[in-house]
């Protein structure tokens, strides 16, 4: 029986050569360019009981570091044998590689006798064992409000009365064309409007309030799902938390990043914010922006440079807006 491999790597050339040279060696090839495209085709080949033999990560991808992916692999799929391919290793990446139990490695460039040999010595995928379907959450929605204050209001009168209100779940002082960020949550958005209507416009110097409300990313099928899966490997949620109930923590080398991108460049873009290391979140919204994102990082310096350098080189982002949180303290 032909055996199937999966191939990520962010290199068209070296897909369609492993590719060639795997099929003169008895494999058929999956390629993907991506992580987020990687994990898809994972979860397809699951759901249509498809045997794969290996998965093939290299380590430098656009959207997701592929040792962090490999990690991913390893708790969803735990039978699945993966070789980490790359070409830019060295000690450190060999021992991350070791340490979450990649069962081989290659450094590019190797030839079709390495890489298949390594393929023979990988153990035969253990069989999969089915998990029980998590219970659905009660549904909630939420949405960011941008509140503008007139010039001889007082701010901090006017986050004290915003920060208690009942459907606010923080509150927070930016510097950019807003005075506050909040994010707003309840049960349904006729709720979110009415809290907007009769809680927040009747704040002493609120002149505006614009809504982004939160929206589910309209992707490929189960792909939230995915996303989902990642940051329970990652150890994303506690830390998200933690974040969330930390006001402190989050002011202080903390902004908020707003981008309006090409509606047909969303899915691509999207889970290359959502995995960068200084993401602590992204929510697509509707409105004027299509993503807003919470950055961390040691200094506001380091979140601009992110944004300048790598966010805004991105093939569909249209305009980005970096508001940094601040205390009321620096006011």
């Amino acid at each position: 029986m032909e055996k199937k491999v999966l191939l990520i790597d962010d290199e068209a050339s070296l897909r369609r050569s492993v590719a060639l040279g795997l099929m003169q060696k008895g494999y058929y090839t999956e390629p993907c360019e991506n992580g987020m495209k990687g994990l898809e085709t994972l979860n397809m080949f699951k759901r249509k009981r498809t045997h794969l033999d290996c998965a093939i990560v290299d380590v430098r991808l656009p959207d997701i570091d592929g040792i962090k992916l490999l990690k991913v692999i390893k708790l969803n799929y735990p039978g699945l044998p993966v070789i980490i391919i790359t070409g830019h290793g060295d000690a450190a990446v060999e021992e991350a590689v070791r340490a979450q139990h990649a069962d081989g490695y290659l450094e590019k460039p190797f030839t079709m006798e390495e890489l298949t040999e390594l393929l023979a010595q990988v153990p035969a995928p253990a069989p999969v064992v089915e998990k029980e379907e998590a219970t659905v959450p009660v549904q909630s929605y939420s949405a960011y409000a941008l509140v503008t204050l007139d010039g001889s209001a007082n701010l901090l009168d006017a986050y004290r009365n915003l920060y208690f209100q009942e459907n606010v779940l923080y509150c927070d002082a930016i510097r950019g064309d807003h005075d506050l960020m909040l994010l707003l949550q309840a049960g349904t958005p006729e709720e979110i409007q009415e809290a907007v209507e009769t809680k927040i416009k009747t704040i002493e110097g609120v002149t505006e309030v614009a809504l982004l409300n939160v929206d589910l990313p309209m992707f490929g099928e189960n792909v939230v799902d995915i996303i989902g899966s990642v940051d329970k490997a990652l150890g994303r949620e506690k830390e998200e938390g933690e974040l969330y109930t930390n006001q402190t923590a989050r002011a202080r080398t903390s902004s908020y990043v707003l981008l309006e991108i090409e509606k047909e460049k969303l899915e691509s873009i999207y889970p290359a914010l959502y995995f960068d290391d200084q993401v602590v979140y992204c929510d697509c919204t509707k409105g004027k922006y299509d993503i807003v994102l919470l950055m961390k990082g040691t200094s506001f310096a380091e979140i601009g440079n992110t944004v300048k350098n790598k966010f805004k080189q991105m093939d569909g982002v249209l305009r980005v807006k970096e508001w940094p949180i601040i205390t009321l303290l620096e006011m």
